[in-house]
């Protein structure tokens, strides 16, 4: 009930206000797509937001282009608009109220609501749009539930870039994990499970593990390397350095980095969470566990991993950049009038 009230007084009014602005708006009556704007904020450009919309954008025959704004104002004029998160949607609104005029398309990676982006601010806002994308079938659920029209609601998974990571043999026997510091990523289980597991060596890709209360235990650890704050461009280089990739994430969208392990030829063993349980078949091509799941369960899959003889690059091969765009672009291309 509170979170409605912020909404109703706060809120709900400029977005009425922009509906209105977007009636006297002028629009061309073609009913085409000719032109696609891929929207993300401009400190986004060297993250993984940047990455999608100047990936997805390329590939795309919609005669698409990235646009990078840090207030998501001045959009160029276009038949369609994808946005990269629902709350640059929220806001693009409110300042391009001309775009309730053409098709948007909005992704929704996983849920962060907040006092200002609450559930019910999130659910009306995705109501206005044509199409959301869920990346994965647990989203899709969750978004019906908070309200959100279920024929707005399409399931497709992210991507990675098959050309830039390369498969490699599994002989080391190492292990990684990939991400920046946080709750939701599980560091509790990263330590026990590296604590637990000396004769493995492990390693983390990643930024702010500093921050982690017992990182200086871990980083005592014989069997234990970080790379710390690495530049994506050595990515592929590191995946190669290692044979099992373990994401012991609460809560994902994705995980990107899942992918490119898999593209790596690197058996994945992750949580359930995100788009895992619907691109990963447990003993076939990597290895599932509850997100409550204790560091001896984990363990149990690494050593199975270890015997794991599956092409795991040739699994994940249709979860490509060019096969992603193609699928938005059909999206587009369906809600033409």
């Amino acid at each position: 009930m509170k979170e409605l009230i912020i909404f109703n007084v706060i809120y709900k009014w400029k977005y009425l206000l922009a509906i209105l602005r977007s009636k006297f708006t002028k629009t061309n009556e073609k009913s085409g797509i000719d032109k696609l704007v891929y929207v993300a904020r401009e400190a986004d450009k060297n993250w993984i937001f940047g990455t999608k919309v100047r990936k997805l954008s390329k590939f795309s025959t919609l005669n698409a282009i990235p646009y990078f704004h840090p207030k998501l104002r001045n959009l160029p004029n276009a038949d369609g608009y994808y946005f990269i998160y629902p709350h640059y949607f929220c806001r693009a609104i409110r300042h391009n109220p001309q775009i309730l005029n053409k098709k948007n398309i909005v992704m929704f990676t996983h849920a962060h609501y907040t006092t200002s982006y609450s559930k019910t601010h999130i659910a009306w806002c995705l109501n206005l749009a044509d199409k959301v994308i869920c990346l994965n079938s647990q989203v899709k659920k969750d978004l019906i539930n908070i309200g959100i029209k279920s024929n707005k609601l399409e399931v497709i998974h992210i991507a990675s870039d098959p050309n830039f990571f390369y498969a490699h043999d599994r002989n080391s026997g190492d292990v990684g994990f990939c991400s920046n510091f946080g709750e939701r990523k599980n560091p509790e289980l990263v330590y026990q499970i590296i604590k637990h597991m000396p004769e493995k060596h492990f390693h983390i890709f990643g930024k702010n593990w500093e921050k982690f209360e017992k990182f200086n235990l871990l980083n005592n650890f014989s069997n234990f390397t970080y790379h710390n704050n690495k530049a994506y461009t050595e990515f592929p280089k590191l995946y190669s350095n290692i044979d099992t990739f373990v994401s012991p994430s609460i809560l994902e969208g994705g995980p990107v980095p899942v992918l490119e392990a898999m593209l790596s030829n690197c058996v994945p063993v992750a949580s359930k969470t995100g788009f895992c349980p619907d691109i990963i078949d447990h003993g076939d091509n990597g290895y599932l566990f509850e997100i409550d799941a204790d560091y001896k369960e984990v363990i149990s899959l690494i050593k199975k991993a270890d015997l794991l003889k599956t092409n795991i690059r040739e699994t994940a091969l249709p979860y490509s950049w060019e096969n992603c765009s193609k699928k938005i672009d059909n999206l587009f291309l369906s809600l033409q009038s």
